[in-house]
């Protein structure tokens, strides 16, 4: 319970950058990119697992609360300083969906690559201290 509390903290600091970094997620072409991929690793940095199975539930559940509200936040915030913006998630929410879900998985693939450069990082440790022994 004590590491899903974390995820779910670390998720909501997640969103809360992106909410803050949104307008220059409206105003460029590709700088969101790093924000979902950052957040999905962050998700698996702060798990205390051994084996790569186990993070994965943890790491789903925190990819879709991220894509989720990330996109509800950033929508209301533009919805509260924009004049005449429409309200996306009530106006259509297909494209809610397909923005919230397209941003769900790029914070999973972020948590792959994240398991990946925790392995490497844990086996590096491992076979380091080994040498130095023999």
């Amino acid at each position: 319970m004590k590491n899903l509390k974390l995820i779910l903290l670390v998720t909501l600091v997640s969103i809360l950058i992106s909410t803050i970094a949104g307008y220059w997620i409206f105003e460029m072409n590709w700088p969101f990119l790093p924000f979902p991929l950052l957040a999905g690793m962050a998700i698996i940095f702060v798990q205390k697992e051994e084996r790569s199975y186990q993070f994965i539930s943890k790491l789903l559940l925190g990819s879709l609360l991220y894509g989720f509200f990330t996109w509800l936040f950033i929508f209301t915030r533009m919805y509260l300083f924009v004049d005449n913006f429409p309200f996306w998630p009530l106006y259509n929410p297909q494209e809610y969906l397909i923005f919230s879900l397209v941003f769900s998985f790029l914070s999973f693939v972020g948590g792959l690559i994240g398991i990946v450069v925790k392995g490497v990082y844990e086996i590096s440790i491992k076979y380091g201290k080994m040498n130095k022994r023999v």
